[in-house]
């Protein structure tokens, strides 16, 4: 008869799990296998439960002994692995010389529970730079880094970094965003560049036109009443995209009604500035009936709209007709299948949120600086003297309208805690400061556009700071709302010619101010870190001008 009351199988079991950390899960990524591991993990328990209880005389009594026995040694197992990851990251783990709360070491739940507090995971970063400097271990594997020199580094053409494992993040869709191949993701922004080139984005001046004349249909029809704009320019970027992506706008400045794929979309995006430090739960949660009802529903829709796309012929060209164009150019794979569906998100995603949050910031900033507003005004009722239609190529030559974007974007960066970067086996040095290989680093963009070694007075909105007043900029490389390198946003002049179309014909316009009972504070408290940037309500009113 066996005898289930072994010690030594709960301590072989326990070593089993420190050397399976020490041997397999301390090296390489593990986030895309959470589901694997787990369903792994419990067939090894019933196949050794099943193994033991054969072996076992046939006494029904004994089962629960059996039971009793794996459930132990299963649970010997995972405390010998947590006990030696717990220990590993907080005495031996390579990045223990940089300063950070001791707890951040431990896990990322760390991350996360500032996150989960507000969602201004930008805030909580600063505060630990305030207090740690530069360099600052936010996660076991993982450094925010605030050093002016690191940006270059880390984004630059020539930096041997990559993108790191959040990247996984829509697995197994890879978009161009999301491609984190150096080779692969070149060969493809190529194909990208094509939409995004001087003649295309000629071809889509008409249509950013006409969605702005639908907006200022809206403004005009709510003149001298409160509105909250940050669903209208959200309506407004993506109705644009969703023309560019799809070929057809979503209609909600049609009908002043939130569409699904954007309340979907939000509601998504605010998961994924949640557990963006915890990725190995996405897997679990895509994995999991009733909980991934809505994500199964959400790509379900992204999927017919590209299935209706490419049925249509377009009489002019959007950005998804050059992806399309390739695609059907060569024989196709399942997983170029599942790219191009994701770079269609892509397209509406990335042009929609970040132009919308920019606009909607642009706007509270200039009710609260009326000499700002004021001197934007100035110059463009000149503009508007010599021209009656705005069009993209004269309003990007008027340098307050930009230094007032630039100054915007500055204090309220699209995507305010960066973007995520992994160093090379043999690491790197900012400065002289040497960063171990295969860490993950993140330069918290919130942070340094407004620290004062980069610029004076740098949490006021001073758009001279970029006209007559460049002595207020001590450092202009740290000025990177769209990133840099070769993976900056390609979609960067498309989002400023929809910016500087509805900025110029709002101020020419009217005088915009907070509604009665909008405060600045409350505006600020409902900013929200979902990766790029989510706004709550901002109530403007919106008063024709008099005279011009």
């Amino acid at each position: 008869m066996i005898d289930l009351d072994c010690g030594s199988a709960r301590g072989c079991a326990f070593v089993t799990g420190v050397l399976l950390h020490l041997t397999l899960f301390r090296v390489g990524e593990w986030d895309l296998a959470t589901t694997k591991l787990l369903v792994s993990f419990c067939a090894l328990q019933l196949v050794t439960f099943t193994s033991l209880a054969y072996l076992l005389p046939e006494q029904y009594s004994a089962y629960g002994a059996v039971f009793s026995t794996v459930l132990v040694s299963a649970l010997c197992l995972v405390s010998g692995m947590t006990i030696s990851i717990l220990a590993y990251r907080a005495f031996f783990h390579r990045l223990n010389k940089f300063p950070g709360p001791f707890v951040a070491r431990l896990s990322n739940l760390y991350p996360t529970a500032l996150s989960a507090r507000k969602l201004h995971l930008y805030e909580e970063v600063q505060r630990l730079h305030k207090q740690y400097g530069d360099f600052v271990r936010l996660g076991p594997s993982e450094l925010s880094i605030s050093h002016p020199k690191a940006i270059s580094a880390i984004h630059s053409a020539q930096s041997p970094c990559t993108k790191g494992p959040w990247y996984n993040v829509l697995h197994p869709m890879v978009s161009l965003q999301l491609c984190r191949d150096r080779q692969d993701h070149a060969r493809r922004r190529k194909i990208w560049d094509r939409g995004f080139s001087s003649k295309a984005l000629r071809d889509y001046e008409p249509r950013v036109a006409n969605y702005t004349n639908q907006l200022l249909a809206h403004i005009l029809e709510h003149a001298g009443k409160p509105m909250n704009v940050t669903d209208w320019f959200n309506f407004y970027s993506f109705d644009v995209m969703g023309d560019l992506a799809f070929g057809k706008s979503f209609g909600m400045l049609e009908g002043g009604v939130k569409h699904y794929f954007m309340s979907s979309l939000h509601a998504d995006m605010t998961n994924i500035g949640l557990f963006s430090h915890m990725l190995w739960l996405f897997p679990l949660f895509k994995a999991t009936p009733v909980l991934n009802y809505e994500h199964k529903r959400f790509w379900k829709f992204v999927n017919a709209q590209v299935e209706e796309r490419r049925k249509m012929k377009p009489d002019r060209p959007d950005v998804f007709y050059w992806l399309l164009e390739e695609h059907e150019s060569k024989r196709r794979t399942r997983q170029e299948e599942l790219d191009l569906i994701g770079d269609a998100y892509l397209i509406v995603v990335a042009g929609s949120d970040t132009t919308a949050a920019s606009l909607t910031c642009l706007f509270f900033e200039l009710t609260l600086n009326k000499r700002c507003q004021r001197e934007l005004q100035k110059e463009v009722d000149e503009y508007f003297t010599t021209t009656d239609v705005p069009d993209p190529s004269s309003l990007s030559k008027l340098k307050y309208l930009d230094a007032v974007i630039n100054e915007s974007l500055r204090l309220h960066p699209p995507v305010p805690s960066g973007v995520q970067r992994m160093t090379p086996p043999e690491g790197i040095r900012i400065d002289d400061t040497f960063i171990p290989g295969e860490s993950i680093v993140q330069i918290p963009v919130h942070t340094v556009q407004r620290d004062e070694r980069n610029f004076v007075r740098p949490d006021d909105f001073i758009p001279e700071r970029w006209t007559t007043r460049t002595d207020l900029i001590r450092n202009p490389s740290v000025f990177i709302p769209f990133s840099v390198g070769p993976y900056a946003c390609i979609g960067k002049q498309l989002g400023l010619m929809e910016i500087r179309y509805v900025v110029a014909q709002i101020v020419h316009s009217y005088d915009v101010e907070l509604a009665p009972g909008q405060s600045p504070e409350a505006f600020l408290e409902g900013k929200r870190d979902t990766f790029t940037l989510a706004l709550g309500p901002l109530e403007l009113v919106f008063h024709p001008r008099v005279t011009r």
